[in-house]
Order: C-alpha cells, then structure tokens, then sequence
C-alpha cells in the first residue's frame, strides 16, 4: 500500500515540478473515480526528488474503474481542424482558442472601459467589486494564457497528439496506463526505461500505437530542444531529445496548474514562470496560482521578475491575513514561514526568432524572506503594507515613455539580486540609489501626484527586523547619531523639494547631487567622512541662519514649541557626529553610507489609500491580450 510517490529531479529543471504536480493532480483525480477523494494531497520539496502523499494509501489492485478520465482538453483552431480532418478526425470538444481569443479581447477592452482607476489595475482582484467578478465569469478559461503559449510557441500539434492519444484509449487501457505510472513513481528512484518497457508490452498486448516517446517541446521542458543533443560529440544532430509520452502528459497537466507564461510588454518574447512547491497541498497550489494570475499582469523583462515574486509573497500573506480575520486556525504546513511553503518561481525565457521561440535563459526568483513568522494579524498586517509598498515603487520604476533606461534597468537589476539572494545587503544599494533617482525624477515632473513614491522607515525598519542573515543591523538604525543626520539629509533633499514646490517656502536651499556625492565617496572612509562633514557644515550654517531670524523677530530663545510653529530645523550635533564615527568603527562605510542615504530619502509618514488610488492612474502592467 503506498501513501508517499517519488517524483525524482532528473532534468534540475521545472520540467520536474510540472511533472510532480501532474502527477498529484492524476492522484486526485484517481481517488475521485475510487470514491474516496483527497483534498489533502500534499506536495513536498525534498533532497533530488519531490515527494507527494496522499491521506488514505492506495494499491495498485485498486486501480480498476469503468470511468474514462479526460484529464486535458486538447487545442481546437481552424488550423487543427484542417490537420485533424486529414487524420479522419473532428474535433468537437476542448479548448476553442479562436472563441476564447475573442473573449479575451472583449474583457480587456471593458476593463479598460471602467471611469474608476482602481477597477482597471491588477489589484482590483482584491477588492472583489460585483463588476469585476461578472467580468471575469464572461471572460475566457482560465487556462487561456496556458493554451495561447501552447499555440504561440507552435506546439499544438505535439500538444494535441499526447491529449487525444490519452483520450483515444478505453478506460481499462487509461487505468492500466495509471497503475504503469503507480509503479513507476512508487520507488524512490525512477526507473523510467522500466516503464518505457511496461507501456511496449502494455500496448503490444491491447494492440494499441507502441512508441512510447514523443518529442520534448520547449514550453513544458525548457532546457530541450532542437541542436546536437547526442552524449558523444560525434555527429550533429537537428533534432530534440524524446520523452516517454505518459510524463509529457502529466507535465502538460502540471503546466495548466503550477505555471503563468506571458508575452513581454513592447514584445513578442516570452517568460513562463512555475511555482517552486516547498510544502503544500495541490488544493492550495492550484487556488494560489489562480490568484497569482489574476494579480500579476505582462511587464518588462526583469520588472516582471519582481513584480511575479512580489505578487506571490502577497498571494500568500493575503490568504493568511484572510484565515486570520475569518478566525480560520491555520493548517500544520501552513504555520511555517511563508518561503517554507514556496520558495519562489523557475523562469525560462524565450527569444522570439522570428520562425519560433528559443530558450535563451532559464534562473530562479525567489519570493522575499522578510517575514520569518505571520502568525498574528499585527504581522501578517503589516507583511500586506511592506509588499503594498515594495509593488508601488517597483511598478513606476520607468523612465521617458514608459520605456526602460540604463538608471531604469541598473536599480531592477540590483532590486532582482536582493529578492535572488535573500540577502539585505544589495537592498541598500538599491535603496540609496533609488532615492537619489526619485530625487532627480521629482525635478523635472510638475504634477505631484506622478511623483515616484518613497520607501517608508518604518518599512525599512521591518526590513532590519526581520534580516540577519550577515548580522543584526539594529544596532545601526537605533543610533541617535544615525537617526539625526539621516533626518538631516531628509530636510535637505525631499523635504526641502516639498517645501519649494508645495508649501511656496525657499528658505533652505535644495541639495540636489547630495545623495549620489555621498555613494561616490563611501567606498573609504575617510573621503565619505569628509564628504559628510562638509555638508553637515553648510546644513548647520543654514539652519542657524534662519533660527537666528526667527529668534529675532520673537524676540526670545527658542523653544521646541517655536521650532515646530515656525517649520524649522533642527541642527546636527557634534554628539551626532560622534555616536556615527562610534558606527564606522564597528560597520562597513559603505553600509552605513548607503543605509544613512536610505533612510535619509524615506518618508516618516506611511502610505495612505489616497495615494495608492492615486497610483493606479499610471498603467505599468498590461493583461495578457493577444499575440501582438
């Protein structure tokens, strides 16, 4: 009797968890047509293979039923109608693309029919508007993004010949086809040329088509394809490498539920990205990835990166942030950190050649490790607000025209190999960087409210909570010398532009360059120091100069009430100076410099729903909608 099967990774690439999460969906339809269905099929991410169990075990004598199951449903086009009608066959029921196409068309032009912004952006899906939901329910398959890669990448006719193959056969012959598979992902190892020989017997004795390989296409195995695939260098050979067709199947199967492929903004290249399963049922894979889908629209190449890896984090926060406001008590697998349940998602990405699509990269991405534990409403609260804040500034990251620039795709880059990493330090990079590029951005745009938003501290301060893979960074940010000369760079730069172009107040000059003088020089110490004093200088010259003009005019000594009526100040001690000099003696200078200039560019206030309304203005990210 078996409970746990063995999926083993023997390409190292997605192909294996589309092929484990194939194979768990098999499962669950099997145990349906028993009459004992499982909704806790529980996939798990183990040391070179995925282990899937199931709740009751199952023998292979118990695999006989008179019930065919359809498992796919195959392409049906014009073009596969005209291929099929040469083989004697009509295809009636499946997946019409022509017809869900046009549905596609027609839920994209009314979305961006909507007068109110909120309902035209991707996180409209969560707030569950009767408009939106009719929308969807008259709006294509969900598997419509699956099938138009399928026919995109012109593989429809594999494609269909696996599905209708496994459709052409009698239930007893389906059923035999699944204990074959029972057998084969029963051992920890899997022998598949085993199975090759089971299904040639199998087929020689039901007088069924015995070739047991097919090719193995690009958009399900994306490390295979056409060129010399042959273990001696001795001929080349033009050909792709084969695969036992019952796996295809299954990775087909597994392709519709763990995976989103898009069509890149401003392109026709494309990226597919499958989940990365650490723990979890196929109940809540499948209903995560639908979520994902909705959320995550087409971006730019390494944008949508970000963007894909953000969304699935929100995924998972929300749904905890619902169990926990619904008082649902969390399933066993579920009180883990979030990265325990998926690590993030395997990308390939597919040149558009012209004639077809190759596989020019296949990475991982992984989703943010900023939240070790959510298991209270305060922490998963406030997981929700820090990737509400992240999302916002990544999806306006853009230069002239919507298009990417060198300053554009250098901060993506950075941002990227923070989330790739796990690790804080390139966050700083990226954080000093961005505030300088906003800073330079709120020059030249009049309209306010198309400003690029800031990181928050109090965002920045969960970051360092939460992220001590090299060291507790607390000590640093809880510094009081830290603290006053980050606020000073705060009123010399953003506040100081805020006050000139919104509260018409002049009185202190802007210090555009500040914080780019300041990465300059952060390499060494000394020349970040003296780069630091320097403006410290002239910050407290200015700032003096205008308390003495206020003290006059009162005809008193200052007090912090005056200081506050009169929107002044305050100046940088040599205690300040100090308490930081005590920081460089301990820390990097150039991870103080760059986190003094985060925080220095990060706003004290958090982000009000007005703003993020505000946001949803700015179209970044497009639904999929056709070939282009």
């Amino acid at each position: 009797m078996m409970k746990t099967f063995y999926i083993n990774r023997s390409a190292n690439t997605s192909a294996d968890t589309l092929l484990a999460i194939g194979w768990a969906a098999l499962l669950q339809t099997v145990c349906k047509e028993l009459g004992r269905p499982d909704k806790q099929i529980l996939l798990q991410s183990q040391q070179g293979s995925y282990e899937i169990t199931i709740t009751r075990a199952l023998t292979e004598e118990q695999l006989i039923s008179d019930k065919k199951i359809p498992f796919l449903d195959p392409l049906i086009s014009a073009k596969q109608d005209e291929r099929q009608a040469k083989k004697g066959r009509t295809l009636e029921d499946g997946f019409n693309y022509e017809k869900q196409r046009e549905k596609q068309k027609e839920m994209v032009a009314q979305r961006r029919s909507f007068v109110d912004p909120r309902l035209r952006s991707p996180d409209a899906f969560w707030l569950q508007d009767p408009k939106l939901i009719q929308l969807r329910e008259d709006g294509p398959r969900l598997d419509y993004p699956h099938y138009q890669a399928i026919n995109m990448m012109k593989v429809p006719d594999t494609f269909n010949a696996i599905v209708l193959r496994w459709q052409g056969l009698s239930a007893q012959q389906q059923w035999l086809s699944i204990s074959l598979l029972f057998r084969l992902f029963s051992q920890p190892e899997n022998d598949v040329e085993a199975a090759i020989s089971d299904w040639e017997r199998l087929a020689k004795e039901q007088e069924i088509e015995r070739k047991a390989t097919v090719t193995a296409v690009q958009v399900i195995n994306p490390t295979t394809g056409k060129g010399s695939n042959t273990p001696k260098s001795d001929h080349l050979n033009s050909g792709g490498l084969d695969s036992f067709w019952l796996l295809e199947l299954l990775k087909f199967k597994g392709f519709m539920l763990g995976a989103m492929p898009y069509v890149l903004r401003g392109s026709k290249d494309r990226k597919t990205y499958v989940i990365q399963p650490a723990q979890i049922t196929l109940g809540a894979l499948t209903r995560m990835m639908e979520d994902f889908r909705a959320i995550c629209w087409s971006s730019t190449a390494i944008k949508l990166d970000i963007v894909a890896a953000l969304r699935l984090a929100q995924v998972l926060v929300k749904g905890r942030l619902n169990e926990l406001r619904n008082g649902q008590g969390l399933a066993e697998w579920e009180k883990r950190p979030i990265i325990s349940i998926a690590r993030g998602f395997d990308v390939a990405f597919y040149k558009d050649m012209g004639s077809a699509h190759a596989t020019m990269n296949v990475s991982t991405i992984n989703i943010p490790s900023w939240f070790p534990q959510l298991r209270t409403l305060t922490q998963v609260e406030a997981a929700d607000e820090l990737l509400q804040e992240h999302l916002r500034i990544i999806r306006r990251i853009e230069g002239y025209q919507g298009k990417e620039g060198n300053d554009e795709l250098e901060l993506l880059r950075v941002y990227r190999d923070f989330l790739s990493g796990h690790d804080l330090y390139p966050f700083w990079t990226f954080a000093s960087s961005y505030g300088s590029y906003l800073f330079r951005q709120r020059e030249h745009e009049k309209t306010v409210k198309r400003w690029l938003p800031q990181l928050t501290k109090k965002g920045l301060d969960i970051l360092v909570m939460h992220h001590q893979n090299k060291g507790d960074l607390s000590p640093i940010t809880q510094n009081r010398g830290f603290q006053h000369i980050a606020s000073a760079i705060r009123e010399a730069t953003v506040r100081a532009q805020r006050r000139y172009t919104q509260e018409n107040d002049n009185r202190y000059e802007v210090r555009y360059g500040l914080g780019q003088e300041l990465i300059r020089k952060a390499r060494y110490r000394n020349d970040f120091t003296n780069a630091l004093n320097e403006f410290l200088f002239l910050y407290n010259a200015e700032t003096a100069r205008q308390e003495e003009k206020v003290a006059r005019k009162l005809q008193k000594r200052l007090t912090t009430d005056d200081y506050r009526k009169n929107h002044l100040r305050s100046p940088v001690t040599t205690t300040d100076i100090d308490q930081l000099n005590m920081l460089l003696d301990t820390y990097p200078t150039e991870l103080i410099a760059k986190m003094l200039i985060s925080y220095g560019y990060a706003r004290l206030e958090t982000i009000s729903s007005a703003e993020l309304n505000d946001d949803n203005d700015t179209e970044t990210e497009t639904p999929a909608d056709d070939e282009q």
